[in-house]
């Protein structure tokens, strides 16, 4: 592939240089030599290695894309370029293998990662599934292994809402998964450069927790808890909203809660629900999503989700000593056995749909196909 053809796939020829997209980048406002700017600039001077170790800083966030003022496709560009760096033998497993030696430690699984402990379970807390998410997050703050949590709130409707909060009562609300990206790590960012308190909580996706890991090499002393969220897609609220609302006849907007189970997304609604297959959605699902291979986000220390677990538990996947010893803080769970495979299963076909997707990125390229 000819990185001509993917500049003009992803229109990066339309770059100014006005560096909108590197101000606004979490990953280079700490990593400094990485720069979305300078990374186009040297490929419209057609100087850019195809194999470019810094490609692989990108979180594919889409912030850059969001306020790029000549409607750059940056996150494509850079899959595009790592499809590249694939096909010539490049490692993607080796990027995130360092940052596990990093911040983990436990037992290696090729489809899972590092574990320490998996295991089913669930809590007295309200929130999504097992409780498990919201109830760590109350014990670490009650017990004073943090002092505030990064998490996710609704806003308006079911949009989802980023924001750094000290109290229980924040926590609670921002219960229940939103199936969203929200800029986690914008707020990260913004609590670290305020200074003062170091102790962080942050419940984020697989992406995000790999741009928070990026992000916190530069940071030793700064005492982080990540907490990561299975995720095989998720959504644009702005194009998720009138789909469902057409597909099921129900205002998203009011939804109590939202499920996605073997492969239905189920709206609840008061008593009421309705469920469609998740596949008729994908007009909705996030450009970036297509290409990420991080079904539990291994990089977290503790990673929760549904997909393993009896109907009202959680699975979770501890991953650090961090997270083993925040896990011993829940005294009201209740344990069971999880359906690895079904876990594995899962992980094995988002990382192939992923990798599938990058091949064809690259082939409709190289064919010079829009």
């Amino acid at each position: 592939m000819k990185i001509g053809e993917l500049i003009q796939e992803t229109k990066v020829y339309n770059c100014l240089e006005c560096g909108e997209c590197t101000a606004n980048c979490p990953i280079a406002w700490f990593e400094t030599d990485y720069s979305p700017r300078w990374i186009a600039k040297r490929a419209l001077e057609g100087l850019l290695d195809p194999q470019e170790e810094k490609i692989w800083s990108c979180m594919s966030c889409q912030i850059c894309s969001d306020r790029c003022p000549s409607g750059v496709d940056f996150p494509t560009f850079i899959w595009g370029l790592r499809a590249e760096a694939l096909k010539a033998g490049v490692e993607e497993e080796a990027y995130v293998r360092g940052l596990e030696q990093l911040f983990l430690s436990g037992e290696q699984d090729k489809d899972l990662g590092i574990i320490r402990e998996l295991v089913a379970g669930k809590t007295t807390a309200k929130g999504q599934d097992g409780g498990i998410v919201t109830s760590l997050l109350i014990a670490g703050l009650e017990k004073g292994v943090f002092e505030r949590a990064i998490v996710v709130q609704r806003k308006d409707g079911f949009r989802a809402e980023a924001i750094v909060t000290e109290t229980v009562a924040d926590i609670l609300k921002a219960s229940g998964s939103k199936y969203q990206f929200s800029p986690t790590v914008e707020r990260l960012v913004e609590a670290i450069l305020e200074g003062g308190k170091k102790r962080t909580a942050i419940v984020g996706l697989p992406c995000g927790i790999y741009g928070i890991r990026r992000i916190q090499r530069f940071y030793p002393d700064m005492e982080l808890y990540t907490i990561g969220l299975f995720c095989f897609e998720n959504f644009y609220y702005e194009l998720l909203k009138p789909i469902v609302n057409k597909l099921l006849e129900v205002d998203l907007g009011l939804a109590d809660k939202i499920d996605v189970k073997k492969g239905k997304i189920v709206v609840h609604i008061g008593s009421e629900q309705k469920a469609c297959e998740v596949k008729e959605l994908e007009r909705a699902v996030r450009g970036s999503c297509l290409f990420c291979t991080d079904f539990t986000a291994r990089l977290a220390d503790i990673s929760v989700g549904s997909v393993g677990s009896p109907e009202g538990y959680s699975t979770v996947i501890i991953r650090s000593k961090k997270g083993e010893d925040l896990f011993g803080l829940l005294k009201d769970l209740e344990r069971t056995k999880v359906d690895r495979e079904e876990i594995m299963e899962l992980a094995k076909l988002k990382k192939k749909k992923g990798m599938d997707a990058l091949e064809k990125l690259g082939n409709r390229i190289a064919a010079g196909k829009k």
